[in-house]
């Protein structure tokens, strides 16, 4: 099988596009809090989110 159809390959080569989108929503979500205790919220519940989403991700692929 070629690697460009190699499905971990795909994954792999749509990371930078992820971060980059992930990371302009967390930059919007960050420059609305106004103290270090919002921002810590934030950023947990954003962490948390991910963590989730990929234990998600992981369950579904050892299936």
């Amino acid at each position: 099988m070629a690697n460009s159809q190699d499905p971990k390959n795909k994954v792999l080569t749509d990371i930078p596009e992820q971060l980059t989108t992930e990371a302009e929503l967390l930059e919007e979500t960050f420059e609305s809090v106004d103290t270090l205790e919002d921002f810590t919220k934030v950023l947990m519940e954003s962490l948390t989110s991910k963590l989730h989403a990929n234990i998600d991700e992981i369950f579904k692929q050892n299936k």
